[in-house]
């Protein structure tokens, strides 16, 4: 009897599969609603994807199979949240390489124009507020800009600590201080990381900006306007 060779796993990534869970645009409509870092129902997924709550049930299944959403149980109900944060700089370098999508509508205009301006990458800022604001911290020299991305200064800490949002005191974190997200429509970095999850937080909770119903876009408040200016020399039309 010929005798039977034992298997040698395979170690290489099936990014193929990975990119198989991902060319479904319904899918990616549900992932990107996730981009605004909260937890939703599948309801609300599949409202934003313009797809039935038993079709987004089976493209669930599929996300959570290749582990890029989390679901969140209390009692009956169900919450669907990106898995971690390494899923929202995959989907956002993504889009930077992916070709801009032609409005069909007005409506789908508006939207694509309020996003550029202003939105949630997972927890941070983007858009053109987010990559003004990493400008400026830089320009200010409380962030510096190095070739492998973004080292936060104490200065900077300090500003977010006397703003009322100092980080939390995480010392066995694997999540870097500060990094630099490839923002898709600006082609820029802009700030993620600890820090930048910090001043999104800072913004949102401070009302400089505020959320668009039914999108991750974000809207520049008169409040946020006057802050911004103030603290970092920045005005925006």
């Amino acid at each position: 009897m010929a005798r039977r060779e034992t298997p040698v796993p395979r170690l290489d990534p099936d990014v193929a599969r990975l990119a198989g869970a991902l060319a479904d645009p319904s899918r990616v409509a549900m992932l990107d609603a996730l981009l605004d870092g909260r937890a939703h129902p599948i309801g609300a997924l599949a409202r934003h994807a313009g797809i039935s709550a038993a079709t987004a049930s089976g493209h669930l299944r599929r996300l959570l199979d290749e582990e890029l959403v989390a679901v969140d149980r209390s009692g009956r109900s169900r919450h669907v949240r990106l898995a971690s944060p390494a899923i929202a700089r995959l989907l956002e370098s993504l889009a930077a390489l992916a070709a801009p999508a032609r409005p069909a509508t007005a409506a789908s205009a508006s939207r694509a124009s309020q996003l550029r301006f202003a939105r949630t990458c997972y927890d941070h800022l983007a858009g053109v507020v987010g990559v003004r604001i990493t400008g400026a911290l830089v320009e200010r020299a409380w962030l510096r800009d190095r070739d492998d991305g973004f080292t936060a200064t104490q200065a900077l800490l300090d500003w977010l600590a006397e703003r009322g949002n100092p980080l939390p005191d995480a010392p066995g974190s694997r999540r870097p201080l500060a990094r630099g997200c490839l923002d898709w429509s600006e082609r820029v970095p802009h700030l993620a990381g600890q820090v930048g999850a910090a001043v999104a937080e800072l913004a949102l909770g401070q009302g400089w900006v505020v959320r668009v119903r039914d999108s991750r876009a974000l809207r520049l408040t008169a409040r946020g306007r006057t802050a911004l200016a103030h603290d970092l020399g920045l005005t925006f039309p």
